[in-house]
């Protein structure tokens, strides 16, 4: 018998042990990380390569869990522990962090088993520097969460989540995209132009570009180029200008004093045709302005009175269709407001006959279970004490005060239910009382607070289910315990009157495991509270969850908004810019074509100037010879350069007219 006492001690010391313990299984997650390189120039070039050395860092809140380093190949796997909510956190210097949202609660305890070992795989992260002027504020919420999957029985990712971010993703890429584009293109409309030799537009361009995306190689390097371009241009334009200016300035004397004395006459004869022409011009107007003015006087005294006579007409009728939608109007509104207070009344109604309902069958399960367990006392002391002898009615007295006691705490706790349950009620009914003067948001919210409300009910009927089922069988275990434990009794009382030496031995054995059973029961009662309280703090930490991802969700829409705000206005900016740009060019091509035919122009007179005075020497010397023949004519002397002849092109630098491109880097991200 001391053997069968010692062997169920074990057992229960074993079941106690592997009822504390946690769950030994943990979630792998494995993926890879990879690099992302640009290189810049008249072209983009990509190019992605696996990553070794990024850090992988796992959170709990803000407490660092675990970090891990990717492989040489970009590879890393990392173990996420049971029954928790984490933050995986893929970094590299210089490059925009990753998150990514693990919970690994919720799994049921007969899968969570030491033989469970799930896995999922990240389809990968590219790795990326930032580029200026993008927003990345999405980066800083978790790209993917990932969580178990109560329906399909595996960890999986929350797809309408994924989609969301998705698509702000893929927003961000269209305007790294489009910034890239951009300077793409300012460096090869460079190019073109310094191939044309046209150096200020290379110029514009390649500093177009570096406001861009600033410190690139490529358009630093082109601009060297265009520097030795511009310089050797300034030095014979200026020359040729020398040479021109001082020769054009003295005919320029000439010529000007000529015209004006000649605009001068023409002036002032035009000036009195003018005036005289003004005058008579000025009679023939003052006349037909002043028949014009008659007529139209009468024509807007007529217009008057027709527009006065039928804004009257119109005002009587739209007053009296204003009356009528009025008066329609008051009746729907009546009408919809009638309608809205007797449904709401009648919810009200049926939540609070609900309730009632759910209260009274609360109440009735309460005072069943107290008559059962008060019967099931009874009955079992009485067979106890028919059964046994004055040692077991000492035993059945002390079981039944342990059952009364455990029937009186739940008791209480079924009256502390029942008043919580009654404070519900109470503020159920008192915001059904305020839905009725609230609006449509207010009856949503209520709603959602009704479907909170009737889920905490749920799971707390559940767990009170569970809680029942438990210490039923509890109970059967103990009342078996018991039963086999008389009739053992009785066997060692029987003999106790052969042998009184064996009968005080087991009397002390039996004392030991009462001693034993008591502190069992207390262990039990123990670890019953201990789990109350993790299932309510597990309820408030739910709840709590629950809000902040209402917030968080709240805040993502405000971010998006944000974003498109700022999108809106720098596709505006960028928009304006281009128009700028667009007009600027225009602007300096007119005046450089203006200048080009103004030069033509005055190349053309001089040179029909020269003409002249070519023909004239030639008649002057024909006459010379003709007077005077043995006068030996000059040949006329070379014209001299004016500035108006075409420079030599300058060759572009480099083989073949090549150009140098930039080593730069730099790197970009894909979605994920």
């Amino acid at each position: 018998m001391k053997r069968y006492f010692g062997l169920v001690i074990v057992l229960v010391c074993i079941a106690s042990i592997g009822f504390a313990q946690a769950p030994a299984w943990s979630l792998q997650l494995s993926s890879n990380v990879e690099l992302r390189t640009l290189k810049l120039s008249n072209k983009a070039e990509r190019t992605e390569n696996g990553l070794g050395g990024a850090n992988i860092a796992l959170y709990q809140g803000d407490k660092l869990v675990k970090t891990v380093k990717s492989t040489g190949s970009g590879d890393f796997t990392i173990d996420v522990p049971a029954n928790g909510d984490f933050v995986l956190i893929v970094s590299y210097a210089d490059c925009n962090a990753k998150k990514f949202s693990v919970n690994t609660m919720g799994v049921p305890p007969n899968i969570g088993t030491d033989n469970f070992k799930p896995t999922f795989g990240i389809g990968g992260f590219l790795m990326a520097r930032p580029l200026p002027g993008i927003n990345y504020s999405i980066l800083g919420q978790p790209l993917v969460k990932v969580k178990w999957i109560a329906d399909r029985k595996k960890f999986d990712h929350d797809e309408g989540y994924t989609d969301q971010i998705l698509d702000g993703l893929g927003k961000v890429a269209e305007t790294e995209n489009a910034l890239i584009e951009k300077f793409v293109e300012s460096n090869q409309e460079g190019d073109d132009a310094l191939k044309k030799n046209d150096c200020p537009l290379a110029k514009t361009c390649y500093e177009r570009a570096l406001g861009l995306i600033p410190n690139e190689a490529y358009p630093k390097d082109q601009l060297v180029k265009v520097g030795k371009c511009l310089g050797k241009d300034d030095e014979a334009k200026k020359k040729a200008e020398a040479e021109a200016a001082a020769k054009l300035a003295a005919e320029k004397a000439a010529a000007e004093k000529a015209a004006a004395d000649k605009l001068a006459k023409e002036k002032a004869a035009a000036e009195k045709a003018a005036a005289d022409k003004v005058a008579a011009e000025k009679a023939a107007a003052d006349k037909v302005a002043g028949d014009k003015a008659a007529k139209e006087k009468e024509a807007a005294d007529k217009l008057a009175k027709e527009k006065a006579d039928k804004e009257k007409a119109d005002k009587a009728a739209a007053d009296k269709l204003a009356a009528e939608k009025a008066a329609k109007d008051k009746e729907a509104a009546d009408k919809l407001a009638k309608e809205k207070v007797e449904k709401d009344k009648a919810e009200a109604e049926r939540v609070a006959k609900e309730k009632a309902a759910a209260d009274k069958a609360a109440a009735d399960k309460a005072a069943a279970d107290k008559v059962a367990a008060d019967k099931l006392a009874a009955e079992k002391a009485a067979a106890d004490k028919a059964a046994a002898d004055k040692l077991a009615g000492e035993k059945a007295a002390k079981e039944k005060e342990v059952a009364d006691k455990i029937a009186k705490e739940k008791a209480e706790k079924d009256k502390a239910e029942a008043e919580r349950l009654a404070k519900e009620k109470a503020a159920a009914d008192k915001a059904s009382a305020d839905r009725a003067a609230a609006d449509k948001l207010s009856a949503d919210k209520a709603a959602k607070e009704k479907e909170a409300a009737d889920k905490i009910a749920k799971e707390k009927a559940d767990a009170d289910k569970l809680a029942a089922d438990k210490v039923a069988k509890e109970k059967e275990a103990a009342d078996k315990l018991a039963n086999e434990k008389a009739a053992k009794e009785k066997e060692a009382a029987d003999k106790a009157a052969k042998e009184k030496a064996d009968a005080e031995k087991l009397a002390g054995e039996k004392s030991a495991k009462e001693k034993e059973a008591a502190d069992k029961a207390a262990k039990e009662k123990e670890a019953a509270d201990k789990l109350a309280k993790d299932k309510a703090d597990k309820e408030k930490s739910a709840k709590e969850k629950e809000e902040a991802d209402r917030l968080t969700k709240e805040k993502e829409n405000a971010d998006k908004a944000k974003s498109a705000k700022e999108k809106e206005e720098a596709d505006r900016l960028a928009k304006e810019k281009a128009n700028s740009e667009k007009a600027e060019k225009a602007s300096k091509d007119k005046a450089e074509a203006d200048r080009l035919a103004k030069e033509k122009a005055e190349a053309d007179r001089l040179a029909k100037e020269k003409a002249d005075a070519e023909k004239a020497a030639k008649l002057k010397s024909a006459e010379s010879q003709t007077t005077a023949p043995q006068t030996t004519t000059k040949e006329p002397p070379a014209p001299k350069d004016n500035g108006t002849t075409p420079a030599k092109p300058i060759e572009p630098e480099g083989d073949s007219g090549k150009q140098k491109k930039g080593n730069s880097k730099r790197t970009i991200y894909r979605k994920l």
